[in-house]
């Protein structure tokens, strides 16, 4: 698994050049190109305010702010995934002619993922201060927030590229335990504003890893207090997850050019 990741690096100019590839190519039969990376995230806050603040009168006034967060984070979950299902059956050719570690393809994704978390950010920030948000030392928790899932994200994109190879229903699979997903985990609503009873709670959050993770980013963006202690389950969850997935890319690797 450390030789995995020591080929990865090695080949870190490849995954590049892959990243910047791939970021055109979606782009480049659009109208507006890149704005769309602002566009996106923009108009599916919209509708969920729409629907939840105006029309169903839910949610307190720091809302918007709250549900935007929260839809950044899983929109770079739920992304990464769905582009790591065809990473490696959408670049036959490639495959087929350079010799490089495969694992290079379902990270591509990963990394555009993250480019339009930081392209949905720059509009995040003047909500922030629209909204009130509480500045304070708890801010400088992100860093570790976004690490920890972009752990779990690598992990489980490693399994799905892998799946996915051999799989060809999967994406369908995937986008209907997505949206599921989203229903399920507090991104429409606050964790303390939908379940009062402290049992019910707690395995909630145990039971739903990414609950923590996004509860922690609403509190240490917008709150302004300390990440919640279940973020140490998703931490526990993404680095078992990671693993995982290295080692099963890992085992699978060779199998793969096979199989394509």
């Amino acid at each position: 698994m450390i030789e995995q990741l020591r080929k990865v690096w090695q080949r870190r100019e490849l995954l590049w050049y892959i990243v910047r590839f791939q970021m055109k190519a979606e782009k480049k039969n659009k109208v507006l190109g890149f704005v769309w990376s602002f566009l996106d995230p923009l108009l599916l806050f919209l509708t969920y305010v729409i629907l939840v603040h105006v029309i169903f009168q839910r949610g307190g006034p720091q809302f918007p702010v709250l549900l935007f967060i929260a839809l950044l984070s899983w929109r770079w979950f739920a992304s990464s995934l769905q582009r790591s299902v065809t990473s490696v059956t959408s670049k036959i050719g490639l495959v087929q002619s350079v010799r490089f570690p495969l694992a290079i393809l379902p990270l591509s994704g990963i990394i555009i993922g993250f480019f339009d978390w930081l392209f949905g950010f720059v509009i995040l920030l003047p909500m922030l201060f629209i909204f009130e948000a509480s500045f304070t030392v708890n801010i400088l928790w992100l860093p570790v927030l976004l690490l920890i899932e972009f752990v779990g994200i690598v992990g489980a994109c490693l399994i799905f590229a892998v799946v996915g190879t051999y799989l060809s229903d999967l994406g369908n699979i995937l986008q209907f335990l997505i949206r599921i997903g989203l229903y399920l985990s507090p991104i429409l609503y606050s964790v303390k504003d939908v379940i009062t009873d402290e049992r019910l709670t707690m395995l909630y959050m145990l039971g739903n890893p990414f609950a923590g993770l996004l509860e922690s980013y609403k509190n240490a963006l917008i709150r302004g207090t300390p990440p919640s202690e279940y973020a140490l389950v998703g931490a526990a969850v993404a680095c078992v997850v990671f693993v995982i997935g290295l080692w099963y890319f890992s085992r699978s690797e060779y199998k793969l050019v096979k199989a394509i």
